[in-house]
């Protein structure tokens, strides 16, 4: 997948900055859109206590594309295009979440009884987040998405670990990176995986199911399921299963 970076897009000076809002911020062009976005999107968020979360799990589910019951949003989330994000049963949002589904056809799915730490970065651009169910996302963890990421269920990713699922053309020597198109192949972390704080998933890669990525390790080939892969970059140190038994 190829397309126009993002800050190429937003200097265009044939796009209003109305427009720009709107397709960035609210994910629709209405007044009406815009007039609920910024009334709960805009108040909501720092309102405190017991009292914030009681109205913010009451006023989110008009805002955003659905919300499963027992879901609670902690201080500070910042939606963009709320209006593509949807929430399964259970869903537990910490403080100051970013939940970000700018671009045509983008869209957020989480499942049944995810936790997202604090501080934590969903994003993507005319692109999908999908994440299954049981599913522990450390704090100040960033999932890039540009074309694909998916998550499967029972999966435990640790704090400050980064999903890639992106990046730049580099063909064109005599052109800067950041003036070319951006790529993605998307990322998939399989069924049961574990991936420990600090771990850094570059495009491209699968994590097989009920692998174990090492902290810090840097993993930019896949990963066979029922793995263990350690280092920068990873490679496989154990295997939890032998082959006939996965």
């Amino acid at each position: 997948m190829n397309e126009k970076p993002l800050v190429q897009e937003l200097g265009d000076e044939n796009v209003s900055a109305y427009r720009r809002y709107m397709d960035i911020f609210v994910g629709r062009r209405s007044f009406g859109a815009l007039l609920k976005y910024e009334l709960l999107a805009g108040m909501l968020p720092r309102l405190p206590g017991a009292l914030g979360y009681v109205v913010r799990r009451r006023c989110y589910r008009s805002l955003l594309a659905a919300v499963g019951p027992g879901s609670l949003f902690g201080a500070g989330m910042v939606l963009r295009c709320p209006g593509r994000i949807t929430l399964g049963r259970g869903v537990i949002v910490d403080d100051d979440v970013v939940l970000d589904a700018k671009g045509e056809g983008s869209s957020i799915a989480l499942g049944d009884n995810v936790l997202l730490g604090r501080g934590s970065i969903l994003t993507c651009n005319r692109s999908t987040i999908s994440i299954g169910g049981f599913v522990s996302i450390g704090p100040y963890c960033f999932l890039v998405s540009r074309s694909r990421l998916s998550i499967g269920s029972n999966v435990a990713i640790g704090a400050g670990t980064y999903l890639l699922g992106g990046g730049h053309a580099h063909d064109d020597v005599d052109t800067p990176v950041i003036r070319q198109a951006r790529t993605s192949q998307g990322i998939v972390v399989e069924d049961g995986a574990w991936i420990g704080i600090g771990a850094k998933i570059l495009d491209g890669v699968t994590i097989g199911q009920h692998s174990i990525v090492g902290a810090g390790a840097v993993v930019s080939k896949d990963v066979p399921p029922w793995s263990v892969v350690l280092g920068n970059p990873a490679r496989v140190v154990e295997k939890r299963k032998p082959a006939t038994a996965a």
